[in-house]
Formats: C-alpha cells, sequence, structure tokens
C-alpha cells in the first residue's frame, strides 16, 4: 500500500515535465499559421511552466505567438540557430537580424543567432538590422497591433 502514494507521486512528476521536444520537420505543424514546419534554419518553440509545448515554423510565428499570449509564463523560449541548422537555442539572449538577403518561412527576413560575434559578421555579409530577443518582441508588438 506504501507503494501506491509513491507510484503516484512519480506519475505527477512525469507528467509535469517542461522540457522541449525535439521538431519533427516536414511532420509538426505550425502553432501561430498552422504551415508545416519544414524549414531547419528557422523552427522555434516555446514550453510554459505547465509543460504545453507550442512549435512554430518561424521566429516570427513564435513573436507573435509571444506578444498575443504576454500573460504566459514560459519555462523554455527556443529558436533555430541560422548558422547552425537543426539547433534550438535560448531565445532570450540570442540575437536577431532582419535581412532582405535572408528569406524566412513568413516572409519577416528574420534570423537568429545564439552568438552575437557570428550574427554581426552575417550582418556585415548580408546587411540589415540586428535586434535583441526584448527588441525585436517590441518592434513586432508595435508593427502588429
Amino acid at each position: 500500500m506504501r507503494l501506491i502514494p509513491i507510484a503516484i507521486g512519480l506519475l505527477l512528476f512525469a507528467a509535469c515535465n517542461v522540457e522541449p521536444v525535439a521538431i519533427e520537420y516536414n511532420h509538426d505543424e505550425c502553432a501561430y499559421c498552422k504551415m508545416k514546419i519544414s524549414d531547419v534554419r528557422f523552427g522555434a518553440e516555446m514550453v510554459t511552466k505547465k509543460g504545453k509545448i507550442f512549435k512554430f515554423d518561424s521566429a516570427e510565428c513564435l513573436i507573435r505567438s509571444y506578444n498575443e499570449n504576454s500573460d504566459q509564463q514560459y519555462a523554455h523560449v527556443i529558436v533555430s540557430d541560422y548558422s547552425r541548422p537543426h539547433t534550438l537555442i535560448d531565445a532570450l539572449p540570442a540575437s536577431f537580424l532582419i535581412s532582405d538577403q535572408i528569406p524566412s518561412p513568413m516572409g519577416g527576413n528574420l534570423s537568429a543567432y545564439e552568438d552575437a560575434d557570428n550574427a554581426n559578421k552575417i550582418l556585415k555579409q548580408k546587411g540589415g538590422e540586428l535586434f535583441t530577443f526584448d527588441q525585436i518582441v517590441a518592434k513586432y508588438k508595435l508593427q502588429y497591433k
């Protein structure tokens, strides 16, 4: 009988997992625009503190959803590193580049980089404008009221 409370506790603990899960490219659907997530350079994901997972085909969709659900608390906000396809990085310290030379799935020309030096190198090569996560969130909030 003493094992029942332990088993219930373990089940509850397992059910409250708030870790990101891998994006299944060409299978998963964007939680915002409903397009298939297909480009490994642009996928993104948010995980709420309650463990609900939202996957996105681009940082643009993630940011729009983030702005529309600003009351939600997230355990993870991650985006693909454009320079390292299939690599999801923490969005909060990432650098974001808007460049006409780097088209993205939703047409915002937005790419993300974990390494700020690399982001600056790409900026010099491609042109555009660099943003922090907070800056790009604020820009999209104004742009898409």
